[in-house]
């Protein structure tokens, strides 16, 4: 019994060269072989992830306010409840950025001296994925200079998240809490993960909304938003309105 192939929305489908085939027999009966190949784009997948973790954070840190006490245990358990999906955010985020980076390397044009003064200055990934967004989109300077510290920031704590370091700093207060913490504390708190899942979903909707010269791109955002429709992550009202956040 042949079986079929689940194609979610915004899926890339395609056949390889070779694998389809037709052929005939000594008794002049035909017989075909067909082999599907697809291409799942995760990208759409940790914004969702992104989306979920902050609405945890959300809810720890309405209740670390809520529950706030003198027991340090409680209170350890609070900031915690709130520090693990906030990480999670920044994380999430951050490999989205990543994911965008690879979709749109193949039209940035960058050219073998791009690649080896990137290596000789040491540029950061969070620059290497703003100027090649830069260049797809071709952004003006003020919002080339907008995306760019966006997404620093995210990148930054996102690498403080997954290479953690165990280097002394000073702690920190929290206008929320009358005590001093740990500065991830301060850093992974839900204000500050609802900043970075928001400024990553705009950036991907305002190159949505842009469009770019390149078709392929155009098609590539355009999967993008329908899996995060599909996915209940943004909600596409018509082709001439922008997307919300569901």
């Amino acid at each position: 019994m042949s079986k079929g192939v689940l194609i979610f929305r915004g899926m890339k489908v395609g056949i390889l060269p070779g694998d389809f085939t037709i052929s005939l027999g000594d008794n002049a009966e035909s017989g075909s072989k067909l082999i599907l190949s697809t291409a799942y784009n995760v990208l759409p997948i940790w914004i969702r992830i992104a989306r979920d973790n902050l609405r945890l954070a959300k809810s720890a840190s309405q209740a670390l306010v809520e529950e706030w006490s003198e027991d340090t245990e409680s209170q350890k358990a609070l900031l915690i409840s709130e520090l693990e999906p906030s990480m999670q955010v920044f994380v999430s985020c951050g490999i989205a950025l990543d994911a965008l980076y690879d979709q749109l390397r193949p039209y940035a044009k960058l050219s073998e001296s791009d690649i080896e003064h990137w290596k000789e200055k040491k540029t950061s990934r969070a620059k290497q994925v703003a100027e090649v967004i830069r260049r797809v989109y071709a952004l003006d300077k003020s919002v080339f200079e907008q995306f760019r510290q966006a997404i620093i920031d995210i990148m930054k704590y996102r690498d403080l998240a997954v290479h953690p370091s165990l280097e002394l700093k000073n702690a920190c207060s929290r206008p929320d809490i009358p005590v001093g913490v740990d500065w991830k504390f301060a850093a992974y708190r839900y204000q500050n993960s609802e900043a970075c899942f928001n400024s990553t979903v705009q950036m991907l909707g305002y190159l949505y909304e842009r469009k770019c010269s390149e078709k392929a791109v155009v098609d590539q955002m355009e999967n993008v938003f329908s899996a995060l429709q599909e996915l209940k992550v943004v909600q596409l009202k018509s082709a001439n309105t922008s997307p919300t956040s569901e």
